[in-house]
This record gives structure tokens, C-alpha cells and sequence, in this order.
């Protein structure tokens, strides 16, 4: 064999060896993969969100679907503006949020139980001790309106009998305003009311005990069904909290 044609050969050999060593390490490099997408948490609630309104205190409380979470952006009063959401948390399917009632600086709590269209069922607690149940309204603004004669306090009209000292208070509703119409003890008759006041929130009077001078202050907390949660104080020093009772 004559040297030029081995040349060719060797160089050949040389190639094809470098081919297939190449092919070789080719296959042991592995193929890129893609990450795995994010996981995105899923609404398991997607009526929850929305414009929600307590038709006794006339707070709107906004709730919405964020980083999968629901959360309580906003309470709204209609006479008092913004209410501070001083806590909250979702379990994943029960929201609870607090909130602080600026005036009287009671905490009221909420935890939701279903919704069923346009109705939130919750129930709640404050921090004097009450609780009980609550249906919320769907509302299609953030901020609450305005009562336009009607009752902003239903049930708050009727009369109230306070059972520590006696006495029977008649409220009416007279389409702009609550008025104590009356204040009158089992024994003593009729007391005068001396003064009193309606702040669009609030229902506050004063009247007198006739045998001694006592003046006696009353404000009102809350009316659930029969019972009107008051504050109250006298002339005298005294000060505490009671429920009066509805009568027929």
C-alpha cells in the first residue's frame, strides 16, 4: 500500500472516531426541563366577594378575594365614616375580621357561616359580652345611604321598661328623629324628661326623680329583639350599664 492512500484512511478512521465520540457525549447531557408553574391558590367562595351591608348598624363591610386570601378592606359607617379593621383571618373557609366602633370603642367580631346569593349569614360577638347571629345584604356601594324616614334603629320605637328602678320609657319614631314621649315610674306617675337628643346613631334623655331632684341620664347601646342595651348615669355619682325590656 503506498503511502498517500494510507494517509487518507488513517485520517478517515481519525474522523469517524471523533463523530461517534461526539454523538456520545451528546447523549449523556440532559435536556433542559421547564419550572413548574405557580400554584395558584382557588376562590373556594367566589360569591363571598363584594359589598355587604348590616341592616341594624347600617355598616357596609367590603370584602375581597386577595393573594388567596379573603380579607376585609373596608367597614363603612353611614354617620361616622371609616371603621378601623383592627383584626382578621381566613381558615380557608370561614372569614373573621374585627372591627372597632370608633364612638362608644367597642369591638365587634364577625365570622361568616354561608352565603346563599345576595345573603351572608354570620355570626358575631362584641366586647361587652353579647353575641349572636347576623344576616348581611348584598349592597351594590362600599358606602351605606343614608335612612330616608325610615327607622335607622328598627325596634329601637316601643315601650321600654327599665325593671332596677320601675319605670316604663316610650320611644317613638316621628320620621326624622327618636323621641322619649314619656318616662313614667309605677309609684310617682309621670317624671319630666328634661332634655334629650338624637344624634342619627344614638337616642339619649334625661329626666328627674320628683321626690328627691335626682337627674338621671340615659343613652342607648344597642336593641336586639326585647331587650335595649343602655348606659346610664345620675346626679348623684351613680354610672353603669343595663337592658331594659319591651312591653306589649
Amino acid at each position: 500500500m503506498n503511502n498517500p492512500r494510507k494517509f487518507w484512511l488513517v485520517l478517515i478512521g481519525a474522523v469517524l472516531a471523533m463523530v461517534v465520540i461526539a454523538c456520545s457525549c451528546g447523549s449523556l447531557t440532559p435536556t433542559p426541563t421547564a419550572p413548574p408553574p405557580p400554584t395558584i391558590p382557588v376562590n373556594p367562595m367566589p360569591a363571598l366577594a363584594g359589598y355587604w351591608l348590616d341592616t341594624e348598624t347600617n355598616d357596609v363591610h367590603t370584602i375581597a378575594w386577595q393573594n388567596g386570601r379573603y380579607m376585609v378592606t373596608a367597614t363603612n359607617d353611614v354617620d361616622h365614616g371609616s371603621f378601623p379593621v383592627t383584626d382578621q383571618s381566613w381558615n380557608g373557609s370561614a372569614l373573621t375580621w374585627t372591627y372597632k366602633v370608633s364612638y362608644n370603642d367597642t369591638s365587634v367580631t364577625f365570622t361568616t357561616v354561608s352565603v346563599n346569593g345576595d345573603t351572608l349569614y354570620t355570626n358575631w360577638s362584641n366586647s361587652d359580652g353579647k353575641s349572636g347571629t347576623q344576616t348581611l345584604q348584598r349592597v351594590s356601594s362600599p358606602i351605606p345611604s343614608a335612612p330616608v324616614n325610615q327607622e335607622p334603629m328598627p325596634g329601637l320605637a316601643g315601650k321600654w321598661r327599665d325593671n332596677a328602678e320601675n319605670n316604663v320609657h316610650t320611644i317613638i319614631w316621628d320620621g326624622s328623629k327618636y323621641v322619649v314621649v314619656s318616662t313614667v315610674d309605677d309609684n310617682d306617675g309621670a317624671y319630666t324628661v328634661s332634655k334629650q337628643s338624637w344624634d342619627g346613631s344614638r337616642l339619649s334623655w334625661t329626666y328627674i326623680v320628683p321626690s328627691n331632684g335626682t337627674t338621671v341620664d340615659i343613652w342607648t347601646v344597642s336593641v336586639s329583639g326585647d331587650n335595649l342595651d343602655i348606659s346610664w348615669s345620675s346626679s348623684n355619682g351613680g354610672s353603669g350599664t343595663d337592658t331594659f325590656t319591651r312591653e306589649p
